[in-house]
């Protein structure tokens, strides 16, 4: 009988250490990502021959993240007889929410009907959120005409506005998030409609119109098309952008150190010289240039390739008089 007895607890002992060598299979995992609502082992642990459907807890917002700490874990595993394995060292499982991001700017047009709603020129209005960065999540299943505008306040005076949004959550039900802006007057600009290789002259085909905030646009801010024509960009520039006057210079036609007609008129007096181009300069630029003869400088305006027009004066005349 007691030979019995000490079989029967040798094989409990066998069998009881090979059920947990089997279990001890099973190995946590350093980051999971779900798409549903609650937690389970089977997300979080390998290999695990029973126990998956355990609840651990609940998942967090779509697109959102949560931890859950190896000692919990272990805790949690040993109410119900699971055993696995922590080969790695993991202290702390990353869990992620499947889900999609909506920029806030994806919603303009819940605002937008909101403002037509009450009678506002919104379409002479530009729209811009507090918080360019923020983000709302909604879940693999949502889209975001699921997204839907509970209340919304509207200061006619300051052009701020509040609003708050319903957001599709789990099982049928919903959460809030609330969204500030203010709406602004916009203007439209010229720019360039593709990219213009400094160098090369602007043409009215290369120009296109957008928007931006009427307050935005300073005195440095190109507003006519006739500012960009026969112009040529400094440097490359992106399309579609509303332009700087320091953004363009006039296409050099005169460089320095080329040969120059200069020419002066006064009445019916005319008189032309050649000379020397001390600096290079874009049609209707003020450069200095030396006459080649009497070496003297003056001021003239590039009037054409390698041509210049002496700016009226006693002084210029009889420069040009001594070099003929």
């Amino acid at each position: 009988m007691k030979y019995i007895m000490k079989h029967i607890i040798y094989m409990a002992l066998f069998w009881g250490a090979t059920l947990q060598a089997a279990h001890a299979l099973a190995e946590v995992k350093a980051n999971v990502v779900v798409n549903k609502s609650i937690i389970t082992l089977g997300d979080l642990l390998d290999n695990l021959d029973g126990g998956n459907d355990i609840w651990v807890m609940n998942s967090p917002a779509p697109g959102k993240k949560t931890s859950v700490s190896t000692r919990y874990l272990a805790s949690l595993t040993r109410q119900h007889d699971v055993y696995w394995q922590n080969s790695r060292d993991i202290r702390h499982i990353t869990v992620t929410r499947k889900g999609k991001s909506i920029k806030h700017q994806e919603i303009k047009h819940l605002i937008i009907q909101e403002l037509e709603a009450l009678n506002l020129p919104n379409r002479k209005n530009g729209i811009s959120f507090e918080n360019k960065n923020a983000r709302i999540f909604l879940s693999e299943d949502n889209n975001l005409e699921d997204i839907t505008l509970q209340t919304f306040k509207f200061n006619q005076r300051t052009g701020k506005f509040s609003a708050v949004l319903s957001i599709p959550a789990d099982n049928g039900s919903s959460t809030t998030t609330t969204v500030r802006g203010r709406t602004h007057a916009i203007s439209y600009v010229p720019a360039l409609n593709k990219t213009v290789a400094p160098g090369r002259q602007i043409t009215a085909q290369d120009i296109t119109w957008v928007s931006m905030s009427t307050l935005g646009i300073g005195r440095n801010i190109i507003r006519d098309k006739s500012q960009l024509i026969g112009m040529t960009p400094r440097r490359g520039l992106r399309s579609k952008t509303p332009l700087r006057l320091t953004d363009l210079v006039r296409p050099e036609i005169v460089r320095r150190g080329t040969m120059i007609s200069i020419l002066f008129k006064s009445g019916k007096i005319s008189l032309s010289a050649i000379g020397k181009a001390i600096e290079g300069g874009g049609r209707g630029d003020v450069i200095r240039v030396m006459n080649s003869k009497s070496h003297k400088t003056i001021d003239a305006v590039v009037t054409g390739p390698d041509q210049v027009q002496v700016i009226t004066g006693q002084n210029h005349l009889a420069l040009l008089n001594r070099a003929q």
